[in-house]
């Protein structure tokens, strides 16, 4: 019996089954199905392009602005300085809201800027806030920064609680606390001002004309802001 004649006796319906399976399986073979976290990946990494990763045409590479943004915020410390930063923040955390918990531990894991840029944004928004001096007051304790700024900084914590756990989280904040300036000293004159020999608030052992304890700090910063408020 030749082919032709073999496949007259096969019914249309198990025929046509059996053309769809072949296929589809030669379509996988050739172009796997992609699982929920490479989708939600490719569409993370799209959103992120420019800010996190670089942008490739035909003419040129636009080189990733994030540290560009970050450096020039830091350095200046106003809302001209930091508006291209804090813009790229806030992208970055409504990119993670959209990205599955379990999708951004794989994701982090084999990339380590995601989690470096989230600890920098931290940061830098908690510095930002505190500004040069420990604020005035409770009320004081975001300094310029924007209701959608603060969302921002909630979601960034949320996000790297979430990656690194609790006890990273609390030596995030404990070094930042360190680094929070204090107001200088009237007796120091305006010229011995230098960036190096700044005061920080914080009184420890290593720093006793510290002038505020760990409580005090926190009240004032950027960390005892509610953020079940900004969800």
């Amino acid at each position: 019996m030749n082919l032709s004649a073999f496949i007259s006796k096969i019914p249309k319906s198990v025929l046509v089954v059996g053309v769809l399976a072949i296929a589809l399986g030669l379509f996988i073979m050739n172009d796997p199905l992609k699982d929920e976290c490479e989708v939600r990946t490719g569409i993370f990494l799209k959103e992120m392009r420019g800010i996190l990763t670089s942008v490739r045409s035909k003419e040129k590479t636009q080189f990733a602005q994030i540290s560009f943004w970050m450096d020039r915020c830091r350095q200046g410390n106003s809302v001209g300085a930091c508006d291209d930063y804090f813009t790229g923040l806030r992208k970055l955390a409504s990119a993670l809201k959209l990205f599955p918990e379990k999708c951004q531990a794989k994701f982090s894991e084999e990339n380590e800027g995601l989690l470096k840029n989230i600890v920098k944004g931290i940061e830098v928004m908690a510095l930002v806030a505190w500004g040069d001096a420990p604020p005035a007051g409770v009320s004081n304790r975001s300094g310029w920064l924007t209701e959608a700024d603060l969302k921002t900084f909630c979601q960034l914590k949320k996000t790297y609680l979430e990656l690194a756990g609790e006890e990273n989280l609390a030596g995030l904040k404990n070094y930042i606390f360190s680094s929070y300036p204090d107001a200088w000293p009237e007796k120091v004159p305006i010229e011995s001002r230098a960036p190096e020999n700044r005061p920080h608030a914080l009184k420890t052992k290593d720093n006793p004309t510290g002038t505020m304890d760990t409580n005090q700090i926190y009240e004032r910063s950027l960390f005892s802001i509610r953020c079940d408020l900004y969800e």
